[in-house]
């Protein structure tokens, strides 16, 4: 099984520089035809990544269309992270279409991925008006709560939600250690 799995991913990657080089790593139609010709194995585990890949990189239809056809992936906060830098319109996006996921997430978080998200903000003002609504569902995770009272860094009290705040004082305070 280990020497499949290695073959599998080997495939995968494979697949994922050809799709790139060749443009249509956003075409999901022209993915799925050539993936038919191969291993059900390979093509169920490339659309699982693909589906995360197009997650981080904001691709909402795309990520959709995968969901519908009963793919899914084990969402990381690096994940979100991501996905929050390629927020760059007003059109629907990833973090709030699966805002329940990303509310609930429960991962690890460092202050490098709150840093990175803040910085992208900040150098992005202008995308202030459709940026905030996801950042707002950001702030809501009570382990990125934890994790900006922990730090002892300025730019992490940016994700501070002082309800969620007293509500983890009294209810979790073993998360705030």
């Amino acid at each position: 099984m280990d020497k499949r799995l290695h073959e599998i991913m080997a495939q995968c990657a494979i697949i994922h520089e050809t799709n790139i080089k060749t443009n249509i790593i956003d075409d999901l139609d022209k993915i799925e035809e050539n993936l038919s010709e191969g291993d059900s194995d390979v093509k169920d585990h490339y659309l699982s990544l693909l589906m995360q890949y197009y997650f981080q990189k904001n691709k909402l239809e795309q990520l959709k269309q995968l969901l519908l056809e009963g793919y899914k992936f084990d969402m990381r906060f690096i994940d979100v992270v991501e996905a929050f830098c390629h927020l760059k319109d007003d059109e629907d996006n990833v973090i709030e279409f699966l805002g329940d996921n990303v509310v609930m997430l429960k991962d690890s978080i460092t202050e490098n991925d709150l840093r990175k998200m803040h910085e992208y903000y900040q150098s992005n003002l202008e995308y202030k008006n459709f940026i905030d609504e996801s950042l707002d569902l950001i702030k809501k995770n009570r382990y990125v709560c934890a994790q900006a009272y922990k730090s002892k860094e300025e730019f992490a009290k940016f994700f501070l939600n002082e309800d969620l705040l007293e509500s983890l004082k009294r209810d979790m305070p073993f998360i705030l250690k």
